[in-house]
């Protein structure tokens, strides 16, 4: 005799009442004993596992659970005993591998009293799970990009009133959220700013986002200049606040305002000169002319401003003949990349006269290639006009090199506020934006920085103002201090650097070690950076001389051999070397770039101080810079 829940499992299976509902539901609805073991199972368990029944009634029912959900089952059909009706949900596994996810219902079969079986009636939910999951990672997705955005954000009902605002606005601020909640957003910016704010705010709702600037209301009605963004928010189609993303800009727009500050100084020095300076480009347009140059040729410094500056200016000879601009001087310097001193041409003044002039070409470059030239030029119409002009030349001289002093000082120090300020910022809690920005400003300061300190000691050494010490030094000490200072940068690269002195080596000379630190400094710095890889050698001997009388300091020449296996240099351009603004290998890479004045200051101090400089090199084989400098000495 066939037990109630044998009677039952075939009566739901056979019933002609219960059969469609069994056989064409679409939830899979099975019965399973107490140990587990599957009884029976609609069409729908089917198609849902992607077993046959009889597959699943064969089966080790283990294989339809993921990982962890077996002891799951196997609590719950344990629970059975004295639940009768339990909910929950299975991860299971398909018979093709793919993940199922089910919401189950069990139902206790009970006969006497007592459970003999469950019914099992199971949803498939894992679409429905899946986009749950994917919503709540979304949901965490701009949960962190609220939270953890370096910006400050506000968002805003439709009615304008603050719902929240991110941690980086109450830093930005000082305000906290539990504070502003609820606050209008007129409440939050300086009063100029809010007509604008309220335009922004009205086109958000219409679904159009915006950028402008404004300014933010801190604690101690501190104000924060701030670039934003207003952004519509938007569900399900309909438009349900506004973002308000700010971006602090204080800081940025205060070194904006500074560099407008320097660059109207540095304007101001070229402005200061007596002597006409014009600089042309590549096509011989003129680029920037001086007050003083314009005044001398009759024109306002607008109106010298892009203009072929041959036909303009040096169009015809003194005799009026024309001058062919192949062979102007301007020109084949520019050309040829040549350094060029002229007397005895004409410069033509805007009114048709013309008067006696002397210029100096200085051929710019670009990448190794001459790209403009800047000229130098005064009248010289008469004897008597030449001599007054030296005399005034002297003086101007002079004036210009103390003027140049002071402005070194002037333009340093706000400088160095600038790379300073910059310096914190970048320490501070910025956006990649912002430190892109940040970045290049330093940059930009640092190579600014260079150029000032370069072309003052340029004008220093080509004005005869600079002053050279004679003190005792350790010539040693120098020598290893200034190689060991290359040496961190050089291993990182992979460059050999060594030192090798002469022997008998005197540890102390009488000279100027400051200036000969920086040309030593100069010139292993250009081995450092022309040498990729291989070796670089700084050799130094020194040649001591018979003292030529009692009690006197014994004179000697120190010889420096800087070599390396470097990038080399042309032969075409190494008459080019030790010119000023030139930049032989800044054609190969940008790396390469300078301001072309390093080599040009180093041989003026070499020079001055008496000694030579020299040098070698084969292209992709490396180079060799020597130089001599007599001084004085104990031994």
């Amino acid at each position: 005799m066939k037990n109630s829940f044998g009677l039952l499992g075939e009566m739901f299976a056979e019933s002609e009442v219960y059969r469609p509902l069994f056989v064409y539901h679409p939830d899979a609805i099975y019965v399973l004993n107490t140990a587990g073991k599957l009884i029976y199972a609609n069409p729908a368990t089917e198609r849902m596992t992607g077993y046959t029944l009889e597959e699943l009634q064969s089966m080790n029912l283990d294989k339809l659970y993921a990982e962890g959900e077996r002891r799951q089952s196997l609590l719950r059909r344990n629970a059975m005993e004295s639940e009768k009706r339990q909910e929950f949900t299975l991860r299971l596994i398909r018979k093709d591998g793919s993940p199922l996810i089910v919401s189950v219902t069990y139902v206790a079969i009970e006969q006497d009293g007592r459970t003999v079986g469950i019914y099992g009636i199971a949803k498939d939910i894992t679409e429905e799970e899946v986009k749950n999951r994917r919503m709540r990672e979304q949901e965490r997705l701009y949960r962190s990009l609220f939270d953890y955005n370096p910006a400050g954000i506000l968002s805003f009902d439709p009615r304008g009133r603050c719902l929240s605002v991110n941690p980086h606005l109450e830093a930005m601020t000082g305000f906290v959220n539990d504070k502003l909640a609820g606050l209008s957003y007129g409440l939050f910016f300086a009063p100029e700013s809010v007509e604008e704010v309220e335009r922004r705010f009205e086109h958000a709702l219409r679904g159009v986002s915006g950028n402008f600037e404004a300014q933010l209301l801190a604690l101690d009605d501190q104000r924060i200049d701030v670039n934003m963004t207003s952004l519509p928010i938007v569900v399900d189609g309909e438009t349900i606040g506004v973002y308000m993303i700010a971006l602090d800009i204080t800081e940025w727009k205060r070194q904006m305002q500074r560099s407008r500050e320097l660059a109207d100084q540095y304007t101001s020095i070229l402005n200061a000169v007596s002597e006409g300076i014009y600089e042309i480009n590549g096509e011989g347009r003129s680029v920037f002319i001086n007050r003083a140059g314009a005044d001398m040729l009759g024109y306002e410094v607008e109106e010298f401003q892009n203009v072929y500056n041959h036909d303009l200016i040096h169009h015809s000879r003194s005799d009026g003949s024309p001058y062919p601009v192949e062979k102007c001087p301007i020109f084949r310097s520019m050309r040829e990349g040549v350094y060029r001193e002229v007397e005895g041409e004409v410069f033509w003044r805007k009114d048709g006269t013309s008067f006696l002039v002397e210029y100096r070409v200085n051929p710019l470059f670009e990448n190794g290639k001459p790209s403009g030239a800047v000229v130098v030029f005064k009248d010289v119409t008469s004897r008597d006009e030449i001599v007054r002009q030296k005399n005034e030349a002297q003086r101007g001289l002079a004036a210009k090199t103390d003027f140049l002093s002071l402005m070194s000082h002037e333009i340093r120090t706000p400088l160095n506020g600038v790379l300073g300020m910059a310096e914190l910022m970048q320490t501070t809690d910025l956006s990649e934006e912002q430190q892109d920005y940040m970045e290049v400003l330093s940059l930009s300061g640092r190579g600014l920085q260079t150029i000032v300190d370069r072309i003052l000691d340029f004008n220093a050494a080509e004005s005869g103002t600079l002053k050279f010490e004679s003190e005792p030094f350790d010539a040693k000490d120098l020598l290893e201090e200034i190689v060991g200072a290359f040496s961190v940068q050089t291993e990182a690269s992979g460059v050999e650097l060594r030192l090798r002195l002469g022997e008998g080596f005197p540890h102390e000379l009488i000279g100027d070690s400051g200036k000969l630190r920086g040309i030593l400094i100069g010139l292993i710095g250009n081995a450092v950076k022309f040498t990729p890889k291989g070796r670089i050698e700084v050799a130094a001997d020194c040649l001591v001389r018979p003292r030529t009388g009692i009690g006197e300091k014994a004179r000697c020449v120190l010889r420096v051999e800087v070599s390396d296996s470097g990038i080399g240099i042309p032969a075409d351009k190494m008459e080019l070397l030790f010119q000023p603004f030139s930049q032989i290998h800044s054609e190969l890479d940008r790396r390469y770039e300078g301001t072309g004045l390093g080599l040009a200051i180093c041989k003026r101090w070499i020079d001055r101080m008496g000694g030579a400089i020299w040098a070698e090199s084969l292209e992709g084989q490396g180079s060799v810079f020597s130089f001599t400098l007599p001084m004085l000495c104990d031994e």
